[in-house]
């Protein structure tokens, strides 16, 4: 009989690296004949054959109610299941594989709490939905039935060590992978002079990007605040979802409104990397957004800063720039006007492109698979399975 595997997504949608990740994931499983069960609390297609949905019942808000429901009630489903192996990318109570996509909430809110001040800093710690969080964080990272945990930096990898009870040999560092040709330079020449063209912008007008869904940890308000100490004519194109309305507030203060576009979230993001010049996402953490992967792919060079794990794969003052942190708006603003010259960005265009393509899906696929396999094989021998 072929191995029954169970993925768990608290949301499963077309938006994110994430999602994406995972829709990946689910359709190469299912195509090499494995029975694969999707758990969500809710999805927005349906994937292809071989896949069995299982939906979570339960309500969504508040966000502790819907967060705890999901995960005691996906592990009642789980039980009943009798799978080969659990892949979760969600913080549940217990799993075979776990990928930390999201990174380490602790380190996260670490970050965040530099940022605010003291009755700030008390609301968030005392909070009950980030002190469930943290709970099921360690529960499940240190629970003794993890046979492995997959994240997709060494920044992330050193975070998980450096916290939690965990063999280092069950972490394993699989970067993220993209599709090299569906993000290429040639798009520019199509795709995106039509994307230009919607805009009415002329040919040598700098265009900056910046995509991903939850403002405050990508670094928005650092990037306006750069937009403008850099100043020039140079237009910045936000895709992904978040609170527009507060960070359209901020650019107008700034005197910037009428160089920023909001598009929202999009499941296309191709035509925008290749309407664009520049990739900036000056995040205060991020594991590794597949975003950057895609921007290089696509020949952007790339503006992020230490704290993203997806510095990793750029030398400074090659492909891009990574900045200590994103508070540094004076070089962030510096490292625009550079890039606004388009002689200037020219080799490290070329450069993000090659470098890119060490990382290709195909490569991310191959290393689960010969992952799953392992723990896999490791359990028929063994005589174990849930």
């Amino acid at each position: 009989m072929p191995p029954r595997i169970a993925f768990v997504r608290y949301k499963y949608t077309a938006f994110g690296g994430a999602e994406r990740f995972t829709d990946m994931l689910v359709e190469s499983m299912a195509g090499r004949g494995v029975e694969v069960h999707l758990y969500a609390r809710k999805w927005k297609e349906t994937p292809g054959n071989n896949v069995v949905l299982h939906r979570v019942e339960g309500p969504s808000r508040p966000a502790l109610l819907g967060q705890a429901g999901f995960v005691f009630a996906v592990h009642r489903m789980l039980a009943r299941g009798r799978f080969d192996l659990v892949h979760s990318n969600e913080r549940i109570l217990s799993a075979d594989v776990y990928r930390a996509g999201d990174g380490v909430h602790a380190r996260w809110l670490e970050l965040r709490r530099s940022r605010q001040n003291v009755l700030r800093r008390l609301i968030v710690l005392l909070n009950p939905h980030h002190v469930f969080r943290l709970w099921l964080e360690r529960r499940l990272l240190e629970h003794p039935a993890l046979k492995a945990v997959i994240v997709n930096s060494t920044m992330v990898r050193e975070e998980i060590l450096a916290r939690f009870r965990i063999d280092p040999s069950r972490v394993y560092t699989i970067y993220n992978g993209v599709d090299l040709e569906r993000f290429h330079p040639d798009n520019r020449r199509s795709i995106g002079v039509e994307l230009r063209r919607l805009r009415a912008l002329a040919e040598d007008t700098p265009v900056v990007l910046t995509v991903g869904s939850g403002f405050e940890r990508k670094g928005l308000e650092p990037l306006l605040r750069g937009m403008a100490s850099a100043e020039g004519n140079a237009e910045l194109w936000v895709v992904g979802k978040g609170r527009s309305g507060r960070y359209a507030d901020i650019a107008r203060r700034l005197g910037i409104a009428h160089r920023v576009v909001f598009w929202g979230p999009r499941e296309d993001t191709a035509p925008f990397y290749a309407g664009a010049d520049i990739f900036a996402l000056p995040a205060l953490y991020d594991p590794f957004p597949t975003v950057i992967l895609e921007a290089m792919a696509s020949g952007l060079p790339v503006i992020t800063t230490a704290q993203c794990g997806a510095a990793e794969i750029i030398s400074n003052g090659r492909e891009g720039f990574v900045l200590r942190s994103p508070d540094e708006v004076a070089t962030l603003a510096e490292r625009l006007r550079q890039l606004y010259s388009a002689p200037f960005r020219a080799a490290m265009s070329e450069r993000a492109r090659v470098a890119a393509e060490a990382f290709p899906v195909e490569r991310t696929m191959r290393e689960l698979e010969a992952l799953y396999a392992g723990i896999l094989d490791s359990d028929c021998r063994s005589g174990s399975g849930q």
